[in-house]
């Protein structure tokens, strides 16, 4: 409890500082706000950490919880160097491998983000699809089609199916509208879905096999509670067949672009290669088997 009084005091004089101005601003006197061995959390430490415009009733809240995390850092990083202090020279290899990395990464952003990114066509995606063809396969069944359902006392149910089987576009529009109007499910896949999926909107035991669906692309009913489902698939890809261009379009954009990013850091790589190399400032040196230099490139 009186840890929580003290935290209390010093959040409350944070706010206070932060009502007149913004926390960048507060002159802090560096009072000790916590410690763990010879560590120290200062008061100026934990304004810093506060958020601007925070709600002095929420002050103590998120104050309490940057100790805590201060705290529990402060632990954990002593408790790790007593377990792994034989490892330090691994640790400090692998921090400065991190470094090194996270270093090259930024200027590999640096230049990716100076250059301009080519238009990507739709021949562009045609002329990688048509070349690559066996790279995109169907893991799993896909389908187009269609579920609606009627309800089992709709007198005029024969009606509506007539509607909807016709080949005229307005009687199509006339079985759509009826359909909203009466709140039954008209579901359309025009895209195409994992099978899977399709499924999932018929009242089917989840543990059987349905694959004899796709074999079939004339309209079915099924009755369940009161209601009449139908639903009609007419259009398969079955798994391991060549998935269609309209379903690899994106993913073939995503590859030319990465393309292109390898490409824009492979040439800059290259280009400061050969400067380093012709000014002198990199070397390589040719090796005889006892590892002796023998020449200088």
């Amino acid at each position: 409890m009186r840890r929580f009084s003290e935290i209390a005091i010093v959040v409350l004089l944070l706010a206070c500082a932060g009502a007149c101005g913004s926390w960048s601003g507060f002159r802090a006197d560096d009072e000790l706000v916590a410690r763990v061995g010879t560590s120290y959390l200062y008061r100026s430490e934990l304004a810093a950490s506060m958020p601007s415009g925070i709600a002095a009733k929420d002050s103590v809240g998120y104050a309490q919880a940057l100790i805590d995390k201060w705290i529990i850092g402060q632990l954990k990083q002593q408790e790790a160097e007593k377990l792994f202090s034989q490892s330090e020279a691994d640790i400090d290899r692998l921090v400065e491998e991190y470094r090194r990395s996270l270093l090259m990464h930024k200027l590999d952003q640096h230049y990716l983000e100076a250059e301009s990114y080519p238009e990507i066509t739709d021949k562009d995606i045609a002329s990688y699809y048509n070349s690559h063809k066996g790279d995109f396969r169907i893991s799993q069944p896909m389908v187009k089609g269609e579920i609606f359902t009627i309800a089992s006392d709709y007198r005029r149910r024969e009606q509506l199916l007539k509607l909807h089987n016709s080949k005229r576009e307005k009687e199509r529009e006339d079985f759509v509208e009826i359909c909203r109007k009466n709140n039954f499910t008209l579901l359309q896949f025009t895209e195409w879905v994992p099978f899977a999926d399709y499924i999932t909107n018929l009242p089917l035991l989840r543990t059987s096999r349905h694959n004899e669906m796709l074999e079939s692309r004339k309209l079915h009913q099924i009755l369940y509670d009161k209601t009449y489902y139908y639903y009609r698939i007419t259009d398969v890809l079955k798994s391991g067949d060549t998935m269609p261009l309209d379903m690899a379009k994106e993913y073939i954009r995503q590859i030319l672009i990465n393309r292109h990013r390898a490409d824009v850091v492979h040439r800059h790589e290259k280009q400061i290669l050969n400067s380093a190399m012709s000014s002198g400032h990199a070397k390589i040196y040719n090796q005889t088997d006892n590892g002796k230099r023998e020449t200088e490139n």
